[in-house]
C-alpha cells in the first residue's frame, strides 16, 4: 500500500492521536514539514491526503508559498477520488480549495463541547464516530464548498463537511490537554480574554477526560483510515 502523506504546517501543529491511529494500523506514512521547505508529493506516491493544522490563515498565499499549491493537491486529490482528510487550518484550506472560503471568525472559538451534528453527521462512519465533547481551537472560520454535506457545527460555525472523498474536521481530535497548553501559552491572554475565553476552566475540563479523548480520537481516524484502505483495493492492513 501506498503511503499516507501527512502534511505538517506548523511544528506545534503534529498529528498526535492521528499518528498513532495510523501506527497502531500499520499503515505506511510519511510526514511532510512543509514548515522546513519539505515538497509536496506526487500523488501518484501516496493513497490519501492528511492536511493538519497551522498558525497561518488559510488566505496567508502571500506569507507561506506551500499554501497555494497544496490547495491544488488537494483539489487534484479529490478529482481522482483520492482520500482527503483536513483538520482545523487544513479544513479550512479544503473548504477554500473545493470551491468555499476560509476568512477571519468574527470571534475566537477556544472549547471543549459536544458539536451538532447533523443528520447527515450522525450517518457518516467518520463524523458519527467522533463522539463528545471535542476541543476547538480556531480563530478563523470557512464557508463549506457548494455541493458538500455540512456534518457538524457548533452555535457560531459550522465544523466538519464531506464532499466527494474529502473530509473536513475543525476541532481538534487529534490533540492532548498538554499539546493545548502549549498552544494557550502562546496566545497573549488578552486577546483570548477579548473574545471571553478562559483557557484554564477548558484545559481542566478537557485533561479531567485525557484517556476518553484519546479513545475517541482514535475511533474517529480509525473509520477514516478504513476508507483510506477501502479506496486502495486492499483489506484492512494488520500491523
Amino acid at each position: 500500500m501506498k503511503p499516507i502523506a501527512i502534511l505538517e504546517h506548523s511544528k506545534d501543529a503534529p498529528a498526535g492521536f492521528l499518528g498513532d491511529a495510523i501506527e497502531q494500523a500499520g499503515l505506511p506514512n510519511v510526514l511532510i514539514e512543509l514548515h522546513s521547505g519539505a515538497s509536496l508529493p506526487a500523488l501518484e506516491d501516496v493513497s490519501a491526503v492528511v492536511s493538519l493544522g497551522g498558525i497561518m490563515g488559510a488566505y496567508d498565499e502571500d506569507d507561506y508559498d506551500f499554501l497555494a499549491p497544496e490547495k491544488e493537491l488537494m483539489r487534484q486529490a479529490v478529482s481522482r477520488d483520492i482520500p482527503v482528510l483536513g483538520i482545523c487550518l487544513g479544513c479550512q484550506m479544503l473548504a477554500d480549495a473545493l470551491g468555499g472560503s476560509a476568512y477571519p471568525a468574527e470571534k475566537m472559538e477556544v472549547e471543549f463541547a459536544a458539536l451538532e451534528l447533523t443528520g447527515a453527521g450522525y450517518a457518516d462512519p467518520v463524523i458519527g464516530a467522533l463522539g463528545e465533547p471535542v476541543l476547538y481551537f480556531h480563530g478563523d472560520t470557512f464557508d463549506p464548498p457548494p455541493g458538500a454535506e455540512v456534518l457538524a457545527r457548533s452555535p457560531q460555525y459550522p465544523h466538519a463537511f464531506r464532499y466527494g472523498s474529502a473530509v473536513g474536521v475543525q476541532p481538534h481530535p487529534e490533540v492532548s490537554s498538554s499539546m493545548v497548553r502549549e498552544w494557550a501559552s502562546g496566545f497573549e491572554r488578552s486577546k483570548l480574554e477579548r473574545s471571553g475565553i478562559n483557557t484554564d476552566d477548558v484545559l481542566d475540563r478537557m485533561a479531567a477526560g485525557d484517556a476518553e479523548n484519546e479513545q475517541r480520537a482514535l475511533a474517529m481516524f480509525g473509520a477514516w483510515l478504513d476508507e483510506v484502505v477501502v479506496a486502495q483495493g486492499s483489506q484492512p492492513f494488520q500491523g
